[in-house]
C-alpha cells in the first residue's frame, strides 16, 4: 500500500487516499501531527557514565525505550539533563556533516520514520511499503546542491531502514498545490508560499480540472525558488532579540556565549556552548551569567527556542505577549510585541521576500491566487512581506496550513503507484 509522508522540521504527518479522499493517520493521541522530536531517558546506571563516548546507536538504546513527539518534548522539559533529546533533525541534513554526524541523523530519522509508519499501519490496519516523501526545494544549509544530495541520501537510507521498499521525493510546495487543487472547478495559476520549519519554498503552479488527473506534473511547475530560512530561524531570531539580553547578549564577556546558546540549528554553536562553562571561583557572578549557567547546566537551549516559538504563535493573534522563563529563574519573564517580532526577523524576512520575488519573476505569468501553507505563514508579519512583493490585488487562499503537504503527497502517491 502507498502513502504520502510529510517528514517536517516542526511536525510530521502521513496520509493515504481512500474512496477519493485523503485520510491522515493519527500519529499520537488525538492528533494527526507528530512533533518531530525524539527522547531517550538514560537509565540511572548510565547517568554517571561517559555517554558521549558511545555510538549514537548505543545512546539510543532499544527502540522500545524511546519517546516521540509531544511525549518526547514533555519528558525533555521535565528532565532536560537526564537523557538524549533531538528536535527538528531535518534542519541539519544539508549541513556540513562528518561521517559520525551523518550516522547520527540517519539513525534518529530512521527511528522516527519507523515510529510514524508503525502508528500509521496500526491506524489503517494494513502494511505501507511505498511512499511519496516531501522535500524542500533547498535543504537548510550552505552547501547548495551538494547539501541537497546529502540530505536526500540520508532520508532515503532512513526510510528504507524504516521498512519502505519504494520511495519517490516531491517538492513540498508542489504537493501543497495538489491538495488545494482538489477543490477547484476552474484552472488557476497559483503562487504557493510555504514557510516551513526549516525552509521557505515558493513555487508557481498550474492547477485545476485540466491538470488534476495527470500522473506527471513537472510541466505544470512553472517556476520555483527556495531558501534555508524557516520557522526555526524566526524563533531563534525572536529569542536572540527578546530573550537573550537577559542572558548576556550585548555584554563583552557573554555575547558570543549567548549567541551559541540560542543557535539550536547550528551544530558548531551548540558544541561550543556545551563544551564548558566558566563560573567565577571568587566573588559573585552577574545575574546574566547565573542565568546562562542554568541554561548550560540543564541543557535548556531548545526550551528557550520553544518559548520564542510559542510567543511567535501568540503574536499571530495578539499585538503583545508575556514570555515566561520561570524554568530558568523564578518569576523571570519578558514582554514581546508584534513590532518586536517584525524587527527581530527583519534580515530573515528579506530573504523570504527574495524567494517570492525570484519565483514570481521566473514564471513570467500572471498569478491568480496566493496559496499560503506552513505554520509561520499564519503570521501577519510574514503575510505583509508577501503583500510587499505581490501587491494587494491578488487574493490569499489557504487550506490545511499544517496538513496540505501531506495531503498533496498522498494524492500524488495514489496516482504514481496506481500501476
Amino acid at each position: 500500500m502507498h502513502c504520502g509522508i510529510d517528514y517536517g522540521t516542526s511536525n510530521s504527518s502521513l496520509g493515504i487516499v481512500r474512496a477519493g479522499k485523503v485520510i491522515q493517520a493519527q500519529l499520537e493521541a488525538g492528533s494527526v501531527y507528530l512533533p518531530s522530536a525524539i527522547y531517550r531517558a538514560f537509565p540511572e546506571h548510565e547517568l554517571n557514565e561517559d555517554i558521549t563516548s558511545r555510538s549514537i546507536r548505543q545512546q539510543l538504546g532499544n527502540a522500545e525505550g524511546l519517546l516521540y513527539g509531544t511525549q518526547a518534548i514533555d519528558s525533555y522539559i521535565r528532565h532536560p539533563g537526564d537523557g538524549l533529546f533531538m528536535k527538528s533533525p531535518k534542519v541539519f541534513l544539508g549541513s556540513d556533516l562528518n561521517k559520525d554526524q551523518m550516522d547520527f541523523f540517519e539513525v534518529v530519522i530512521a527511528r522516527m520514520m519507523t515510529h510514524i509508519l508503525e502508528q500509521a499501519r496500526t491506524f489503517y490496519g494494513h502494511d505501507l511499503t511505498q511512499a511519496v516523501i516531501g522535500r524542500p526545494i533547498r535543504y537548510h544549509g550552505i552547501r547548495g546542491e551538494q547539501g541537497d544530495k546529502q540530505a536526500l541520501a540520508i532520508m532515503e537510507h532512513a526510510a528504507m531502514e524504516a521498512g519502505l521498499q519504494e520511495i519517490v521525493f516531491m517538492y513540498e510546495p508542489l504537493a501543497a498545490a495538489l491538495d488545494y487543487e482538489q477543490g477547484l472547478n476552474q484552472d488557476e495559476v497559483l503562487l504557493v508560499v510555504d514557510v516551513g520549519g526549516g525552509t521557505t519554498d515558493c513555487s508557481v503552479v498550474r492547477v485545476g480540472p485540466s491538470y488534476r488527473e495527470k500522473r506527471e506534473r513537472s510541466a505544470d511547475l512553472l517556476a520555483y525558488s527556495g531558501n534555508r530560512v524557516g520557522g526555526v530561524d524566526l524563533d531563534i531570531n525572536l529569542g536572540w532579540h527578546n530573550i537573550m539580553p537577559l542572558f548576556g547578549r550585548g555584554t563583552d564577556e557573554l555575547h558570543n556565549k549567548a549567541f551559541d546558546a540560542i543557535s539550536v540549528n547550528s551544530i558548531p554553536s551548540q558544541q561550543a556552548f556545551y563544551s564548558r562553562f566558566e563560573m567565577p571561583i571568587h566573588g559573585k557572578a552577574s545575574l546574566e551569567r547565573e542565568r546562562l549557567y542554568t541554561v548550560w547546566l540543564d541543557k535548556l537551549s531548545s526550551h528557550l527556542v520553544r518559548s520564542a516559538e510559542l510567543a511567535k504563535i501568540a503574536l499571530s493573534d495578539a499585538d503583545s505577549h508575556i514570555l515566561n522563563l520561570d524554568y530558568v529563574e523564578d518569576d523571570l519573564q519578558t514582554h514581546v510585541t508584534r513590532e518586536d517580532f517584525r524587527a527581530a526577523i527583519e534580515r530573515s524576512t528579506e530573504k523570504i521576500r527574495q524567494v517570492i520575488e525570484d519565483a514570481r519573476q521566473a514564471s513570467e505569468t500572471a498569478i491568480d491566487k496566493i496559496y499560503l501553507t506552513g505554520g509561520s505563514a499564519v503570521s501577519p508579519v510574514i503575510q505583509q512581506v508577501i503583500r510587499n512583493v505581490v501587491g494587494d490585488a491578488v487574493p490569499f487562499v489557504s487550506g490545511n496550513m499544517h496538513g496540505s503537504v501531506a495531503c498533496g503527497l498522498s494524492v500524488f502517491a495514489s496516482r504514481h503507484f496506481a500501476g
